[in-house]
């Protein structure tokens, strides 16, 4: 009888886990569909999309508080360049919002809970969406591309929705707002690391990426904090570990299995298959490449 039992016990076990992991994942969709509808009201007020971030290192996860209910943090935001602006400040209302838990912007299934002491911000939350920054970005900056003739986020001209002071507007996305990615998950592990470069995803903003020149200048590092590429495989450090770090950064990536949620520009949610071919991800990750792509979950 025990036996049977334990047999029993253990069948069941899969199930039980497959079926948690299912809610997990439908409600990581539903933070994804809220997020784009977030995007599309601050569209609809403000004539374009946030900029992925700003020369002031402030995030577009900082900017769409207001449309998902998150208003009071963003009160306390202080958009400048210095002082109280500084995001690892200590005595800035900015480093208490990095400290703050916005549900919104962590899928379930993220196995980490405790905050994180990172770039020089203590207790920072780590968070599991970015913005779609371009189909051809291969590092966080020019000097660590790592293909040849593809581009960085110090680029200003990327053919994402968001990245470094874009202002794109959903008329800009030319190739279909069904066919284009707004933004999409990441495998969030501040514990790991690889050619020097951590899989850290941060919201509200960070010290890192500040100062960036919207005029023309670069500077900074870390733009990956706030937005991915879909250059690389999606889940690129699940189904090719060996790769390079940069681009294993810089890759969309989840904790679910078999795939990765991402958010359309037309607001609805899909789940790309980590087996996808990178031609298509690529097509679905610029805004105007004219490509032709058959993009249904």
């Amino acid at each position: 009888m025990i036996a049977i039992i334990g047999i029993l016990v253990g069948l069941l076990l899969p199930a039980v886990q497959a079926a948690r992991e299912a809610a997990r994942r439908m409600s990581c969709s539903s933070n994804m569909r809220q997020i784009t509808l977030a995007l599309h009201n601050y569209e609809s007020a403000y004539k374009r999309l946030p900029s992925g971030w700003t020369d002031h290192g402030a995030f577009w996860t900082a900017a769409i508080l207001p449309q998902i209910e998150q208003n009071n943090i963003y009160q306390t935001l202080i958009f400048a360049e210095s002082g109280l602006g500084n995001w690892d400040n200590p005595l800035s209302p900015n480093y208490k919002a990095c400290q703050t838990t916005v549900s919104s912007f962590r899928c379930p299934s993220l196995p980490f809970s405790e905050p994180s002491d990172y770039n020089g911000i203590q207790r920072r939350v780590p968070v599991s969406y970015r913005a779609n920054g371009g189909s051809k970005v291969t590092s966080d900056d020019a000097s660590t591309r790592t293909v040849v003739n593809t581009q960085s986020f110090e680029d200003t001209n990327l053919d994402g929705v968001m990245h470094g002071c874009s202002k794109t507007k959903l008329k800009d996305i030319v190739d279909g707002l069904s066919r284009t990615i707004m933004v999409g998950e990441s495998r969030t592990d501040p514990d790991f690391s690889k050619d020097g470069q951590g899989m850290d995803f941060w919201a509200m903003g960070g010290p890192q990426v500040d100062p960036c020149n919207c005029k023309g200048g670069t500077g900074g590092t870390e733009f990956s904090e706030a937005a991915g590429s879909l250059y690389p495989q999606v889940n690129l450090a699940v189904t090719k570990p060996a790769s390079n770090g940069y681009l294993i950064e810089v890759a969309f990536g989840s904790w679910h299995v078999g795939g990765v949620m991402f958010g359309k520009a037309d607001g609805s949610v899909t789940f790309i298959s980590n087996n996808t071919d990178v031609a298509v991800t690529r097509a679905v990750g610029s805004r105007d490449g004219g490509e032709i792509v058959d993009f249904e979950d």
